[in-house]
């Protein structure tokens, strides 16, 4: 498993590497071959994304790739879906491209094995744990009342702008979704997730020169970081709602007076009233800085695109068997919310019940440190082998 990881994670596939996704959709197709079903190649549409300069352009990203294991037994069946990403944070030119193994401090102060790569974690080990668990569960278990599908997407650390399409289509075609996202740092699965989404705000000003026509100007740069405080200004209004004001781009010489600016701005939210708290503010924000007849527009973009993810009461039963699946074979399972977001987020905001972190344990994610402990991908593995049998030998319909 280690090996098979440290091949995964060392071709690159960062979301926007079209090339790099390819090749490595050609990768998962064969290293998902003993499944012995063929892999169905889901060519996803175009979506819009706005640059620097207030451009809309049309991206293009690689294939969702599908698996169908379809149970043959008379009685109802249950439905299952298990996915996750195969993209990265890591781009082509990134520094960091290769794995390392080396010696770390496991929590009860011994030495153990961990592997160090972009991805090892978020999400290829996910990808190495789901195989195996597939492997193992269909030569050990009887699946006969089980309809599985796998499904891996290549745009997740983007916000799954082109493969919210897919989901919208066939989220309501399954009962569950197990996805394999890491555990937390301290091995927990994530019970609630936050809502997020990236708000865009273009200031158009007017250009002029900066020493003969000052006074002309209107600097979008200035009314930009005016409108960031005030988007600042919004933490701590309510206490789950946090607002981050990431990137400003405006200004070429420094001898005009910039006419555009662009800001960014993430916010987290953890209930559907604090998603329309926000949009609200964020609205009222923008429209008390625009001043036509001052030779100010602003304009605004984006928004909340993950919901928050709760936990209702068929979630609530779901956890409830998953516990149980881990007793079977001795591994204890806590729960904890979390401030990120998956695609978790979108298939509950669609209606589909799922628990989004069955992927390995590790730590710092989103950085040149990521990390994986090697123990977990086979103890990984077996829990997603005992959840499945759980979900295979229960005749409830959640």
């Amino acid at each position: 498993m280690a090996d098979e990881l440290e091949h995964l994670c060392n071709r690159n596939s960062g979301s926007d590497d079209v090339l790099g996704l390819n090749r490595v959709a050609d990768w998962l197709t064969d290293y998902f071959s003993p499944l012995e079903v063929p892999c169905e190649k889901i060519e996803l549409p175009t979506f819009e994304t706005m640059d620097d300069t207030g451009t809309l352009t049309l991206h293009t990203t690689g294939a969702a790739l599908k698996w169908d294991l379809q149970g043959v037994g008379k009685v109802k069946k249950h439905r299952l879906l298990l996915n996750i990403h195969y993209d990265t944070v890591y781009g082509p030119k990134s520094n960091f491209q290769e794995c390392e193994r080396y010696d770390g401090l496991a929590p009860n102060g011994q030495s153990e094995l961990r592997m160090r790569g972009p991805g090892v974690i978020d999400a290829k080990g996910g990808i190495v744990v789901m195989r195996w668990a597939v492997l193992a569960a269909r030569k050990f278990l009887d699946l006969s009342n089980l309809d599985l599908t796998i499904i891996l997407t290549p745009d997740e650390e983007i916000g799954s702008p082109a493969s919210i399409e897919l989901w919208k289509k066939i989220a309501g075609q399954f009962d569950f979704a197990m996805l394999y996202e890491p555990t937390l740092a301290d091995g927990s699965l994530v019970s609630h997730r936050k809502g997020t989404g990236t708000f865009i705000v273009l200031v158009h000003g007017k250009s002029a020169h900066s020493g003969r026509n000052f006074h002309d100007g209107r600097n979008a740069i200035v009314l930009a970081c005016k409108v960031a405080l005030a988007m600042d200004a919004l933490n701590g209004q309510r206490p789950d709602v946090t607002v981050n004001v990431g990137r400003i781009r405006g200004g070429a010489a420094v001898n005009v007076v910039p006419d555009l600016a662009v800001l960014r701005i993430n916010a987290r939210v953890s209930s559907h009233e604090d998603q329309v708290w926000i949009e609200l503010r964020v609205q009222q924000i923008i429209q008390s800085f625009c001043e036509p007849d001052s030779g100010y527009l602003c304009e605004l973009h984006g928004g909340i695109h993950s919901a928050p993810k709760s936990v209702d009461d068929t979630t609530t039963t779901w956890m409830g068997l998953i516990q149980q699946a881990g007793a079977s074979i001795g591994e204890s399972i806590h729960w904890k919310p979390s401030g990120g977001a998956s695609d978790g987020n979108r298939l509950a905001s669609l209606g589909l019940s799922n628990i989004d972190t069955f992927g390995p344990e590790g730590d710092l994610l989103h950085s040149d440190q990521e990390w994986v402990r090697l123990s977990s991908l086979p103890r990984k593995a077996a829990f997603t082998v005992a959840v499945i049998k759980a979900i295979g030998a229960t005749t409830v319909r959640f």
